[in-house]
């Protein structure tokens, strides 16, 4: 028994010699994470580079749509099942968003994932129909979050209808009894695996999704379980993969759009814009009978040609080669090279998408298979091409479409001649924006739910250390039960704990004089203010405020000199 297990041990060394000689042959020479992160653009710089800005904080007055959704719903949810709650209860059908569980995926984070703890992937898939007076929310292609739970992460994907691009972001610390941070990432990290700054998802028939069998029986067997998983089954079919590969692919073409309507135009092809525009409407309204040879589509191509850019413009590849990291479908060397990474890691990979050092101390993938690798575009457009016509119209849902007939008498000919009577200023070089437009169109000022940020407090980069409490150690208290929501909240009015300091933390509480009152359980409990007690009862501060006792709040109300505010 002895020798055989001295024979298995070195057949298993033998194994692993052969993976690292494999590797260090084939792939110790890709660059790194770090390097690629602080390569700088080399291709041609175009128009629109200065109106759609790379830098990691969104352009002054603009928010990500995910930010404007905390806003409004007050907060982080914790645990991540109540997040994926809270984008169900956004639409007005309460459609469920899609939800994958990908155990040994090619994220940042993939050294923190496995089968019993897979990273969790999600797409708000819905738009909703138009209220009397507004627009209802559009989250279709713009909405996507990664978690893995192992690294108390969760990556943000989220399009900015006012910049007109996507932001990355994060919510650090995401764990039972942490104090979650939402924070913009470091963009350059991002962009090295989202290139052309766009969601990327993988090719059919996504093995390395719970949409395949083998993954969906893995993730089973190491739960022990046929439980949901953060209330995400275990098993999906393929439609689901399926659809979440076209969401991405049409968030792809937001981002291809807005070069087409800015570059394919440029910088005083005003009148080019609302051309595109208005063929843009004849599209909306009859895409069966559009056509792209006709008079007015010629006319768009030579207004193009006065501005398009020599090297075109390219459409970036959101698509990643399937990966089956099962093995199953891999040649003989691959999967020698497959298991010697899945098994036999070089470190316990990045705990945060930070932690570049120890993401790049496990084994690339193959070059074919890793986001990492630079992928040429998936196409490129040039000025004879009108294919920002078909991105417009895409921006618009069903219920503008219904709405616009509606105000001309389903007659495309008064919607064309409204686009045609618009002021020059609605045309100028600025991203393509959905709500604006619609409102130009109707001569309206509709309402919409995720677009001003003047109640919203100024957002914070990943670079930003959370506060340290030394010189007041009375904040103690409302660190561990009120800093969750009132402090890095995207809402200016929930925000007042977020200062940079401990002084001014303490003073913003102090002057919050309606503290003392909604920690005062028992005047208030059971009265027609007992939904304005604080925490909220559905939160975990509740219950661990709960246990700490009574004197504990009191020692908070106290913090607070003010009386009777409610």
């Amino acid at each position: 028994m002895k020798l055989y297990k001295i024979i298995a041990s070195a057949g298993m060394l033998i194994l692993a010699l052969a993976g690292y000689f494999y590797w260090s042959v084939n792939y110790s020479d890709a660059p790194s994470i770090r390097e690629l992160a602080s390569q700088q653009v080399t291709r041609q710089a175009t128009f629109s580079d200065t109106v759609i800005p790379e830098s990691d904080l969104p352009p002054e007055g603009t928010r990500s749509l995910f930010d404007h959704l905390i806003a409004v719903n007050d907060g982080v949810p914790y645990p991540f099942s109540k997040l994926i709650a809270l984008l169900r209860d956004q639409s007005t059908d309460n459609r469920e968003p899609l939800k994958l569980l990908i155990p040994h995926g090619r994220s940042l984070l993939k050294g923190q994932a496995d089968d019993a703890h897979p990273r969790i992937v999600v797409a708000a898939d819905f738009q909703n129909s138009n209220p009397q007076t507004g627009l209802g929310l559009m989250t279709q292609g713009q909405l996507f979050l990664g978690f893995v739970e192992n690294a108390n992460e969760i990556e943000v994907v989220s399009y900015n209808e006012a910049a007109g691009r996507f932001e990355f972001q994060l919510i650090k610390n995401y764990c039972e009894g942490c104090v979650p941070r939402l924070v913009y990432a470091n963009r350059a990290i991002c962009t090295t695996c989202h290139q052309g700054g766009t969601p990327i998802f993988s090719q059919r028939p996504w093995n390395e999704t719970n949409g395949q069998l083998a993954t969906a029986e893995a993730i089973r067997e190491a739960r022990g379980s046929e439980a949901p998983y953060a209330s995400v089954a275990l098993s999906q079919p393929l439609a689901t993969p399926e659809r979440f590969d076209e969401l991405t692919d049409i968030g792809n073409f937001y981002l291809a759009s807005q070069h087409l309507w800015l570059d394919g135009c440029g910088e005083k092809g005003n009148e080019c814009r609302r051309k595109m525009l208005s063929l843009a409407m004849h599209f909306v309204d009859n895409p069966g009978h559009f056509d792209p040879a006709s008079e007015a589509s010629n006319e768009l191509r030579k207004l193009q040609a006065l501005a398009f850019p020599a090297q075109g413009i390219q459409v970036a590849e959101s698509d990643l080669l399937n990966r089956d990291p099962t093995g199953e479908t891999l040649e003989f060397k691959d999967r020698v090279y497959e298991f010697f990474t899945r098994d036999i890691q070089f470190g316990e990979g990045a705990k945060d998408n930070e932690d570049l050092a120890a993401f790049d101390k496990l084994p690339p993938l193959r070059p074919q298979f890793d986001p990492l690798t630079v992928r040429p575009p998936k196409t490129i457009l040039n000025a004879t091409d009108i294919d920002g016509v078909y991105g417009l119209a895409r921006f618009f849902t069903e219920a503008d479409v219904q709405q616009l007939n509606h105000a001309f008498e389903y007659d495309i000919n008064q919607l064309v001649a409204r686009v045609g009577a618009l002021p020059d200023t609605v045309f100028d070089p600025v991203p393509f924006s959905r709500v604006r437009m619609m409102r130009a169109l109707l001569g309206q000022e509709l309402t919409y739910c995720c677009l001003s940020t003047a109640e919203m407090s100024p957002p914070l980069t990943a670079q930003v250390p959370p506060l340290t409490i030394s010189s007041h150690p009375e904040l103690n208290p409302f660190q561990q039960y009120c800093f969750a929501c009132h402090r890095g909240n995207p809402s200016k009015r929930l925000n007042f704990m977020g200062a940079e300091t401990e002084s001014e933390v303490l003073a913003s509480i102090r002057d919050k004089a309606e503290i003392r009152d909604v920690l005062d359980w028992e005047r208030y409990e059971g009265t027609d203010k007992a939904n304005k007690l604080m925490p909220p009862r559905d939160s975990q501060q509740y219950q661990k405020l709960k246990q700490a006792g009574a004197d504990v709040r009191a020692d908070m109300r106290e913090t607070v000199p003010s009386l009777f505010s409610f």
